[in-house]
């Protein structure tokens, strides 16, 4: 069975990295038996499911961002890098971050910027770009 495969790698690999010592392996794996309980033999909606996970522990949004989202000051209650302007328009601060090497920039200022305007509904995403070694931030 598929999901035999995929546990039996599972503790495999986790093993590798000493995570069965701290018992890490275990909830990892009853993460994916769980899911796979739920869902059955749908690897593409599991991942869907643990992309949101993972989104989740961020403290990102996962449902689209209505207007219903934004105080009266035009803060987005759910997620702190989306605004509504004074002009009635929506930003987010983060739908751009830059990297170089191997950190990562949001940038405001010069010709790249990570602020971008979006329309509702939304759901926040962000977009990588990689900058050569000889770009400025």
């Amino acid at each position: 069975m598929w999901i035999e495969s995929v546990i039996e790698h599972t503790k495999r690999e986790l093993k590798l990295l000493g995570l069965d010592h701290v018992g890490i392996d275990t909830v990892v794996v009853d993460f994916i038996e769980g899911l796979h309980a739920k869902l059955g033999n749908q690897p593409g909606v599991m991942k869907t499911v643990t992309n949101y996970t993972e989104k989740l522990i961020d403290k990102k949004p996962i449902a689209p961002i209505t207007e219903e989202d934004f105080d009266e000051d035009g803060r987005c209650i759910r997620y702190e890098y989306i605004y509504r302007a004074s002009d009635g328009k929506y930003y987010n601060d983060r739908a751009i971050a830059f990297k170089k090497g191997l950190g990562t920039q949001y940038i405001y200022q010069g010709q790249r910027r990570s602020k971008q305007e979006i329309s509702l509904p939304y759901v926040p995403s962000e977009e990588i770009q990689v900058l050569d070694s000889s770009s400025q931030m």
